[in-house]
């Protein structure tokens, strides 16, 4: 008898130990936050290197394109925002495809599309066939690549996710600083045609890029009993890839977070703030006595600031007490202050000054994007919450240059797209200030019904 009960303890002790164990092994589910993840983000900084670099590149192509295609600046500024826009209007669609074929294949396909846009536009003959091939076609290759290189480092990061993204994305200063002086080189041996195409061969080689994106394995669903036949609803609504987009972008879950609205909204005027300075920096500079080797060079500076800045902001995001939505509040007033201060520049050193505080301080508001969201949403909406901001990104970027443009070309002043610029990024700010307030608010009642 004895014998038995010391033997039921034994066999006891033995289940306890082994369920200890169990407990004890790590989530397979969970991000790796590390190992395979770092060649992953190398692999989304090249991404944005090449596709952010090749866009804010595009006011250096501006003067040569006007004078190939005889238009002014709001229709060849066009061209520009077409691509920018583009690239991030797409983005809903492509989370849809990352969420069915993941991040590999998506960005890998969309290494092939943008190279093969951007060589059949170098045959263009005319400025609205330029805009179909370089803006959409390209654009859209460049959207392909977009979201998977920066979604992909968010699911292989927890703890450092933050400092992980903010390297990955100062890929876009990096490419901004590395190609500017690249493009004015190809320019003076290749003209823009040359120019264009060696950019396209560029956009291939992130097919290298997409390979290392291997996926990973993800957390089964609970399986429900379906009870009313709501399974093969579901199913049905799947099949239509446009209504899925609307279900998945306009998600009750994000539609109804006041902070993501909010978030959302501040995006809408960002955008069209940011990219009015990188299309008219060089003709400004250049106005003002600036030779035009040294005017390109004010966009790779901003590019440079740009990469540290990024990595800066993502590092100070980590930070237990650090808020992402606090960061980017922050990063677009003070960086509204930049584009204010340029048409007052007169001597090289000034625009240098200047260029250096745009692209340090508007670095952080891309840099912390991906955990802003994680913050106000969870990490489960991180892909359909970065691919709605980026369509509302790609929507102002269609607006902000043209509107620009004209009103260059209607007043005769390039200083007024920079006044227009600082008031969109002033706006900005104050809107992402009122959704950190709407954040605080959330998480406090949240706190209050769970005590």
């Amino acid at each position: 008898m004895a014998g038995d009960k010391e033997t039921e303890k034994e066999e006891n002790e033995a289940g306890a130990a082994l369920l200890n164990v169990e407990e004890k092994k790590p989530d397979p589910y969970a991000p790796p936050d590390g190992g395979w993840g770092w060649v992953v983000m190398i692999a989304s900084f090249v991404c944005c290197l090449v596709l952010d670099g090749i866009a804010y590149v595009f006011g250096i192509f501006l003067e040569p394109l006007m004078e190939a295609y005889d238009v002014d600046n709001a229709t060849m500024s066009g061209v520009g925002s077409v691509l920018s826009g583009t690239i991030q209007l797409v983005g809903p669609f492509v989370a849809l495809l990352v969420n069915v074929f993941g991040t590999r294949i998506v960005c890998i396909a969309g290494a092939i599309v943008s190279a093969l846009g951007f060589f059949l536009a170098t045959f263009s003959p005319n400025v609205f066939v330029l805009m179909l091939l370089f803006g959409v076609f390209a654009g859209t290759g460049l959207g392909l690549m977009y979201v998977p290189a920066v979604v992909a480092v968010g699911y292989y990061f927890d703890k450092k996710r933050a400092l992980a993204t903010g390297i990955a994305v100062c890929g876009s200063g990096a490419g901004t600083f590395v190609l500017a002086p690249l493009a004015s080189f190809l320019l003076t041996h290749l003209e823009w045609q040359g120019a264009v195409r060696v950019f396209a061969g560029l956009c291939l080689s992130c097919c290298l890029c997409g390979l290392t994106m291997k996926p990973l394995p993800k957390r089964p669903e609970p399986k429900e009993i379906d009870l009313d036949g709501e399974a093969n609803e579901e199913k049905e609504s799947n099949s239509n890839c446009l209504k899925t987009v609307l279900v998945t972008a306009c998600s009750p879950k994000l539609m109804t977070n006041v902070p993501f609205l909010l978030l959302t909204f501040s995006n809408l005027f960002a955008t069209q703030g940011l990219y009015i300075p990188y299309m008219f920096i060089p003709s400004l500079a250049e106005s003002k006595g600036v030779n035009a080797l040294d005017a390109s060079f004010l966009i790779s500076i901003v590019g440079i600031c740009n990469t540290v800045g990024r990595i800066i902001s993502g590092f100070l995001t980590d930070l237990p007490s650090v808020n992402a939505l606090v960061v980017t509040t922050i990063a677009l007033g003070v960086g509204g202050i930049a584009p204010l201060a340029l048409p007052f520049c007169e001597t090289y050193w000034s625009f240098v000054i200047v260029s250096v505080m745009f692209g340090t301080f508007l670095s952080a508001w891309c840099a912390v994007t991906s955990p802003a969201i994680v913050d106000i949403c969870g990490l489960e909406l991180l892909t359909s919450g970065f691919g709605t901001l980026t369509f509302v990104r790609g929507f102002a970027a269609l607006i902000g240059p043209p509107l620009a443009g004209y009103l260059v070309d209607s007043t005769g002043k390039k200083e007024n797209a920079f006044y227009l610029s600082a008031a969109l990024l002033f706006t900005s700010a104050i809107i992402c200030g009122a959704s950190w307030i709407a954040q605080r608010s959330a998480v406090k009642k949240r706190e209050s019904t769970t005590s």
